[in-house]
């Protein structure tokens, strides 16, 4: 009961109960629970049932159906994607759909997402290894003709024994298809670790996902993205128009290799991810650098779900909304892409430099 001051009184509301989230059945699988979502799909822990096995099951949004070609392309990159056979690879066993569902059963990796940045600084070995192991992966995959898109440190994962795998192969070009049937001139990309011929609107190759291998590479050093603005436009013009990131004196070293891996035009940069790895090496055998982890991953997590929950978005009721760090930054989960539209005219320009003057 309930009583103010005049001594009336109340029956007490019954708390609401939880949206539920609908149920869906995809055939073989038996769905666990929800994971997460996003606004590009849904991630449900499941039983593959021909094998008893654990996977992620990823359900695309039926929104990208508005792209009358999605389910074809879909199919297409995801079985493309399926093919890739490397270490560092969160590996796929199998794609389909069921009625309008287009899934993806992927690989269960229990270390979860890299954890990076809110101003923490990881250990430079450490952080080199991470990116020699994600520049093998690019390496394999860019000499299939495969093109990441998103790479970023939601979409790298780590394994219980530390290493580290690349994951949602594919998933990047399928959505951009889609957003670009809705949204004129568009320009698809996570802003924080677009490369400078993303933010343009231009086509990519394997060049641009060395650049974003190298935002990390630097987040990890650091413990910060380097460029950073109010919005992702201004982001994405700092790709295009800001100097180099230096890093601290400490690190020194490392300089020439993110020099390399950022250059604003594509012919600058390491040309192939092999020539990573050979750089990387050369730097882990010059030099002894820490190569512990910033927290065992015991310590940061304490059971297998909670290992699932931080790589898929908790399952929440704001569980689609982006995460936002300490330093006002947001990037979604999920691999979703953070897409930003916008006319990047001569006005917009001319307020970025006022606001950065």
């Amino acid at each position: 009961m309930l009583c103010g001051a005049s001594g009336r009184c109340r029956a007490r509301a019954p708390p609401r109960p939880r949206k539920a989230h609908p149920v869906i059945e995809i055939p073989a699988y038996r769905i666990v629970r929800q994971l997460g979502r996003g606004g590009m799909a849904t991630v449900y822990l499941a039983i593959q049932q021909s094998v008893d096995r654990e996977v992620a099951l990823k359900v695309m949004s039926p929104a990208l159906l508005v792209d009358p070609d999605f389910g074809e392309r879909f199919l297409r990159e995801a079985r493309i994607a399926a093919k890739l056979h490397h270490r560092h690879v969160v590996g796929i066993h199998d794609v389909g759909h069921a009625g309008n569902l287009h899934y993806i059963a992927m690989e269960h990796v229990a270390g979860g997402p890299l954890h990076c940045g809110h101003g923490v600084a990881l250990p430079p070995g450490f952080a080199l290894r991470v990116a020699r192991e994600i520049a093998g992966a690019l390496a394999y995959a860019h000499e299939r003709g495969i093109v990441h898109r998103d790479v970023k440190p939601d979409n790298i994962l780590l394994r219980e024994d530390g290493s580290a795998v690349l994951t949602d192969f594919g998933i990047a070009r399928v959505q951009e298809a889609a957003l670009r049937m809705t949204r004129t001139g568009a320009i698809v990309g996570t802003p924080h670790y677009m490369s400078p011929e993303q933010a343009r609107g231009r086509g990519v190759d394997g060049r641009a996902d060395l650049y974003s291998l190298g935002i990390v590479l630097h987040e990890m050093l650091v413990g910060e993205v380097p460029y950073r603005a109010e919005d992702s436009l201004a982001v994405g013009i700092m790709h295009i128009s800001e100097p180099l990131p230096k890093l601290p004196p400490a690190l020194a070293p490392l300089q020439g290799l993110l020099d390399r891996l950022l250059a604003k035009e594509p012919a600058q940069r390491f040309q192939d991810g092999n020539e990573v790895v050979a750089a990387i090496t050369a730097l882990e055998q010059a030099h002894a650098w820490g190569t512990a982890p910033a927290a065992p991953l015991s310590a940061r997590r304490t059971t297998p779900l909670d290992d699932l929950a931080p790589m898929y978005a908790h399952d929440r009721a704001d569980a689609d909304a982006p995460t936002r760090s300490s330093d006002g930054r947001s990037e979604p989960r999920l691999g979703a892409l953070d897409d930003i539209s916008a006319e990047v005219n001569a006005p917009v320009l001319r307020a970025q430099r006022e606001r950065t003057a």
